[in-house]
């Protein structure tokens, strides 16, 4: 993440540095991103710039914080809105976020952004073993309104390890967009027939 010495900056010299940044981006993978390609087109200096990033991976985990906040608030609506319907929130939300992943941005930007050594990382580890500032989707937002009534547990426990199936689920299937090329609705189809046996275990029949 930035750095305050960033946020201080004036906002057009904090879009002319970012515009640079998402320039290289779309230029370049991860393991290429050229911090002095950056610098030379938003006209600082290199050391100017480490005082507001400290490093390459600051600024991935700042540009996927952008992501993640409107797939976050999007579940917290849906699931604030629809009586705690877990499966409902989920099915939805991978929805809104495939259709981001797909269309958001140019595509070299999004795939140079999410298929990334660290991205990979989160979606082939499982739930236990990533940090709190890993996780793409944090729970603690949502669960207050998640309605346990509605599934064969009661336990919060369960609740999470449930959670964390369904994200390391969505996020391999989100990686088929940039893997494999596939297409919104292929993508959408993978994961719905995974969140379903998920469904049929866990939630009570209405």
């Amino acid at each position: 993440m930035p750095t305050e010495t960033f946020f201080r900056l004036t906002q057009p010299k904090q879009e002319r540095i970012m515009n640079a940044v998402k320039d290289e981006i779309t230029r370049s993978s991860y393991e290429n991103f050229s911090i002095g390609n950056v610098v030379k087109q938003c006209g600082i200096s290199r050391g100017s710039f480490y005082q507001y990033f400290r490093s390459k991976d600051d600024i991935f985990l700042y540009l996927l914080e952008e992501y993640r906040t409107d797939i976050e608030n999007y579940a917290q609506k849906r699931i604030s809105e629809n009586g705690g319907d877990f499966f409902d929130m989920m099915e939805k939300t991978f929805r809104f976020a495939t259709r981001m992943l797909c269309y958001r941005d140019s595509k070299d930007f999004r795939q140079h952004l999410f298929f990334n050594e660290q991205m990979l990382r989160l979606i082939t580890l499982q739930g236990d073993y990533i940090t709190e500032d890993e996780k793409f989707f944090d729970i603690e937002k949502i669960k207050k309104f998640i309605n346990l009534n509605l599934l064969t547990f009661h336990d919060e426990e369960d609740l999470e390890k449930l959670f964390n199936i369904c994200m390391i689920t969505a996020l391999r299937d989100l990686a088929g967009i940039f893997i494999a090329d596939n297409k919104e609705q292929h993508v959408i189809d993978n994961f719905l027939l995974k969140l379903e046996f998920l469904r049929k275990a866990y939630e009570i029949a209405g």
